[in-house]
């Protein structure tokens, strides 16, 4: 069983390193993600790792500056820019049992840069179709 610090050294490391490999190790099937991005919520891993690596493409300057740990529950506040317009989001993280990702729920401010960057997800989250066709 991995511990929420364990999980995060773990995630920040993935993230940094775009690793997707390594995102899918802390990553329980079926886990579901909550994004401003899609019309409602989904549980297929391998579009989620999908999704996560284009945020991660898809906003520069990509930076967690605050954690915060209750139980099982982790909050990540980020910050970045996306067509030079700067943005703050909450990752919303809830780890199962055995301390893997069972859930992530991502909110995303000011409304501006969501705009900017939903069309861009947007495109990115219709490749993952063609991908697997």
């Amino acid at each position: 069983m991995m511990t929420p610090a364990e999980f995060l050294q773990h995630w920040h490391k993935a993230v940094l390193s775009k690793d997707a490999a390594l995102l899918s190790s802390i990553i329980a099937e079926g886990c579901e993600l909550h994004s401003p991005v899609v019309w409602k919520p989904t549980n297929d891993k391998a579009y989620l790792i999908h999704i996560l690596q284009g945020v991660i493409d898809t906003i520069d300057d990509f930076a967690y500056r605050e954690e915060w740990v209750k139980g099982n529950g982790i909050i990540l506040e980020f910050t970045g820019n996306i067509a030079g317009k700067g943005l703050v989001g909450i990752d919303k993280i809830t780890l199962n049992e055995d301390g893997l990702m069972s859930r992530i729920e991502v909110l995303i401010r000011p409304m501006n840069t969501y705009i900017e960057f939903a069309t861009r997800m947007r495109e990115h989250a219709l490749a993952f179709k063609k991908e697997i066709a």
